[in-house]
């Protein structure tokens, strides 16, 4: 393939990502990301980014485990899916269950596709 082939094909991705990502502001802070990522369940996975004044928290909210297992019965899930987070560069909060990371404003785009997918892969051990 040319070059400029490629170059097309790299628009018409990153076009099509930003056609069916979703965002929405649900407060002055926390913008809601639907991504187009789909998760085991076939629900849409949903990314939370709340704005700090020098950085953006990237969260999934708690949302994934709770779907998971909302009596937090399975300690093994639970357990596991911290690893997952924290072997992926992600933190995770055991009061919330939450995932999440600090980025700089630059990263977000970034930091909250890879936290779909991770989402997306977590969905698969409940």
């Amino acid at each position: 393939m040319k070059q400029d082939e490629l170059k097309k094909i790299n628009h018409e991705i990153g076009s099509y990502v930003a056609k069916v990502t979703k965002t929405i502001w649900v407060d002055d802070r926390t913008l809601q990301i639907a991504t187009m990522m789909i998760d085991s369940y076939g629900d849409t996975v949903y990314v939370w980014v709340e704005e700090a004044d020098d950085h953006c928290r990237v969260s999934d909210g708690g949302r994934i485990l709770f779907k998971l297992d909302p009596n937090e019965e399975d300690k093994e899930l639970y357990e596991t899916a911290e690893d997952i987070a924290l072997g992926s560069g992600y933190e995770f909060d055991e009061k919330h269950c939450e995932i999440f990371v600090d980025v700089d404003h630059k990263n977000v785009a970034q930091a909250a596709m890879k936290l779909a997918q991770l989402q997306v892969a977590i969905s698969y051990l409940g």
